[in-house]
This record gives structure tokens, C-alpha cells and sequence, in this order.
């Protein structure tokens, strides 16, 4: 589709001629009684001199170039090669002065045109480019609101927009704004529709020629798209505590919040960029910092809301600590745990665990090894000195706020102490227990996570 300013080539060339062009078919000489030649065909051969425009405004131009030549020669003198050989010299300056009036207003300076009169009629132009021209593009996003978070997340997609639009029109004048910005608008509006995730959005397009020219995207979500209305982040970490992350939530609580409001399908289908950046940045809180921390994410669209599954997990040490209340047991409804270790490696880790019963003011201090699989599952040996017994315990986690947990005892005399359970976690803080000892006892519990 040509642009609207280059038409404006074919419509004051037209103008301009049609009067002489008449003219010139009254006045010239010809057999009433023969039939003159006609011309079959109008060729244009366009050379650019000192330097050639984007490769879309160049073929733009050749093709409203060539429409004006055919609506003057063969519209205009009926395809008369006599005719167009008796005026030659008047058409071609005709010819020349509009188009070079026109393309002088687009930063261009018409050189030469020359006809060459025949059954195929070959025009050739010669075309310089005057005053400064683009050499690349810059292009922005803006959304209801703007963050390094939306910029990070969009940068590949502004990035391969601005080298399209380099691509195009790279070389070309920009004195005349606002065909320049017409082209740009245009080209800005092809390549989002041709991208699914962006048809969620009107667009709203500030362009400022330059030679690094900028190019400012308003995505406006339309009325009728599925936007997102919550989310919720689902922070976890097995070697770190709650306390120590609570700068890493709001962190990625900030971020998501940026989120609400936009297309839910622009959102997924920046899922993985957005949880590479919220795992890049998160890990510089001074908080976690001393722990080398690595965090993995997974975001999940569901209708208009959003999940983010974040863990981090330290390389270095082990820590946790947390305190539950039992219901309906007899004893030792109260207790508090903590764990702090060594990570050996990326899948085990030494460490020391004690659980202190405050109603018996009783400690029970262990000591062991544990293998683990990120985010998945945990085992772990060790050996309780208080009650003088080796312990197994296990976690196996089903979903994120789901987890099936198990200790046991190697003592048959201890099986009263073994408990098998099911947690729920809520709002990263709290769990809620059932647990049995797959004997006499089944008990609920709620606890919380320091």
C-alpha cells in the first residue's frame, strides 16, 4: 500500500500536465486516416544518485513515480506514440518540473528525466537525496504504566521493531515530518498485528524524525480484551527463611503489579521473560545477598488472574525455623522446629535440626544429611540424641501449596513419635497439618513459617 504523502506525486502531477498534455493532443500532427502507433507499455528505470533511501520508501517512490508516468502518457495521450514523439521535450519538462516540485518537498532533488519514445517507452530519472537522512531507529513501549520491568520484559520485540524500521527506511530525508511519520505509524501497525499477543491493544504512535529517530508505542488494552484483574506470588525457599525474603516478595509483588490491567494473552505470552527478569533481579536483596541465592519461577494464566510460583534457594547454607499448634492431641500440642546446615552440593547438605517442646520444656537436639531435589523433594537421615534413635524424614511436594510430608523413627518403641501428613501452605506464611501416626492418633494442626 502506498503511503498517503507519495501520492501526493500522481495527484499534482496530474493536475499539472493534464492542461498541456491536452493541449498537446489537439495541436500535434496526425493521420485521421492511418492508424497511429500506440504504445504499449511505459518503463521506468530509476537511479539514485549519492546515496539511496530505506528500501520501502525507494520502492514506494518507483511505484508512484510509475503510475504518474502511465495516467500522463497513456491515459492522458491515449497511448499515442506520435504524439508523445511530436511533444517530447515539452512533456519530459512538464514531467520533470512536478516531479521534482513534489520530491523536493520530501527531501529529494529530481537530476534528470529523460523519455525514450517507443512501443515499450522507456523514462529514465536520476535522483539525488538532499539534507540529512535517518540511519536507525529507536522504539519505546508505553503501557498504563511504565517500568524497567515492562521495558525488560518488551525488549525483544522492541528491538526487532526497530531494526525492521531501520531495515525499511534507513537513508531516508526526514524534512518532510509527516510522511515520515505516516510510514512509520504504518510500519509500527503491521508488524503488531502480525503478532498475536499484541491483539489485545489499540496503538497510539508518536513518531520524532531525526537521524536516530524515535519512535514512542502507546498499547492501549482495548475495551473487549481479557485483562488481568490479580495475582499472587507464592514464595517458597527449603534453605532460607521467610524473614530473610520478605524484600524479595515485595520485590516481585512491585513488578507483577505493573501487570494488572494489561491483556491477559500479551502476559502469557511473555511468561518466560518475565520470570527471567523477576529471577535475575530479585537475588540482589541485601537480605539474601549472604546467601548466594538462586531463584527459579513458573507463572501460570488463569482467566484474569495471575500465579507465580517464585523459589529461591540458597548455594550455601540451610536455614529454617517454625513454630505449630496441635489440636486434638493429648500431648505436645506446641512445638517449634529450626534447621540450620551446610549445602554440600546442589542436591545434599549437612545439617542440624532441634525441635524444642515449650509445654515439657524439652529440646530435641539431631544431626544429619539430606538429598534434595529443588522444589520437588527433600530426604533426609539423621540421628535424634535425645531420643536416642535414628530419623528419617521425607517431603514430596504434589503442587505448589500442596506437600506430603513424613518422620519416622527407627525404634519400633518410638512409633508414637512417627508422623505422616499432608500440608497445605497459605499465603507463604501459614500451614495447615492433618497428620496421623497410621496407629491411634489423628490430628490437625496450623503453623507458621518464620
Amino acid at each position: 500500500m502506498r503511503s498517503r504523502a507519495l501520492t501526493a506525486i500522481q495527484s499534482a502531477t496530474l493536475h499539472l500536465t493534464v492542461a498541456l498534455l491536452v493541449v498537446f493532443a489537439h495541436t500535434s500532427p496526425g493521420s485521421a486516416q492511418n492508424e497511429p502507433p500506440v504504445i504499449a507499455e511505459v518503463k521506468l528505470e530509476l537511479e539514485w544518485l549519492e546515496g539511496q533511501p530505506g528500501e520501502a520508501v525507494a520502492a514506494e517512490v518507483e511505484e508512484a513515480i510509475g503510475r504518474t508516468l502511465n495516467l500522463a502518457i497513456i491515459d492522458q495521450l491515449g497511448a499515442s506514440l506520435e504524439k508523445l514523439q511530436a511533444n517530447r521535450e515539452q512533456i519530459s519538462q512538464t514531467l520533470f518540473n512536478v516531479l521534482d516540485l513534489v520530491l523536493g518537498k520530501r527531501g529529494m532533488e529530481l537530476k534528470e528525466l529523460d523519455i525514450s519514445p517507443g512501443e515499450i517507452t522507456l523514462v529514465r530519472l536520476k535522483v539525488a537525496l538532499l539534507g540529512q537522512a535517518i540511519e536507525s531507529f529507536v522504539v519505546d513501549f508505553r503501557f498504563t504504566s511504565d517500568t524497567p520491568f515492562l521495558a525488560a520484559i518488551t525488549e525483544a520485540d522492541r528491538s526487532s521493531l526497530a531494526q525492521s524500521l531501520t531495515e525499511s527506511l534507513a537513508g531516508t530525508p526526514y524534512s518532510d515530518a509527516d510522511w515520515i511519520e505516516r510510514m512509520v505509524i504504518r510500519r509500527v501497525n503491521e508488524f503488531l498485528s502480525a503478532r498475536d499477543e499484541y491483539a489485545g491493544f489499540d496503538t497510539l504512535v508518536l513518531v520524532l524524525p531525526d537521524t536516530r529517530t524515535r519512535a514512542y508505542v502507546t498499547l492501549i488494552p482495548r475495551e473487549d480484551a481479557t485483562v488481568v484483574s490479580r495475582f499472587f506470588v507464592k514464595l517458597r525457599s527449603n534453605t532460607m527463611l521467610n524473614l530473610q525474603l520478605a524484600d524479595v516478595g515485595s520485590f516481585v509483588g512491585a513488578n507483577l503489579e505493573s501487570l494488572r490491567g494489561l491483556p491477559t494473552d500479551f502476559v502469557a505470552s511473555r511468561s518466560e521473560e518475565i520470570c527471567d527478569y523477576l529471577t535475575a533481579e530479585a537475588v540482589f536483596a541485601p537480605e539474601v545477598r549472604i546467601m548466594e541465592p538462586v531463584a527459579t519461577a513458573e507463572l501460570f494464566v488463569v482467566r484474569d488472574d495471575l500465579s507465580l510460583v517464585f523459589d529461591v534457594e540458597s548455594r550455601r547454607f540451610r536455614l529454617s525455623a517454625g513454630g505449630r499448634v496441635d489440636f486434638n492431641r493429648e500431648e505436645d500440642e506446641a512445638r517449634f522446629d529450626f534447621t540450620a546446615g551446610l549445602r554440600l552440593n546442589p542436591s545434599a547438605d549437612a545439617w542440624l535440626h532441634g525441635t524444642f517442646y515449650p509445654a515439657e520444656f524439652e529440646l530435641r537436639p539431631q544431626l544429619g544429611v539430606g538429598l534434595r531435589k529443588e522444589g520437588k523433594a527433600l530426604l533426609e537421615a539423621g540421628y535424634d540424641f535425645k531420643m536416642n534413635s535414628g530419623v528419617l524424614r521425607g517431603r514430596l511436594n504434589v503442587l505448589p501449596d500442596f506437600y506430603f510430608s513424613a518422620e519416622h523413627y527407627v525404634k519400633s518403641r518410638l512409633k508414637d513419635e512417627n508422623e505422616y501428613g499432608i500440608t497445605y501452605i497459605f499465603r507463604n506464611y501459614y500451614e495447615f497439618k492433618v497428620t496421623t501416626d497410621f496407629r491411634d492418633e489423628l490430628f490437625a494442626s496450623v503453623g507458621v513459617r518464620i
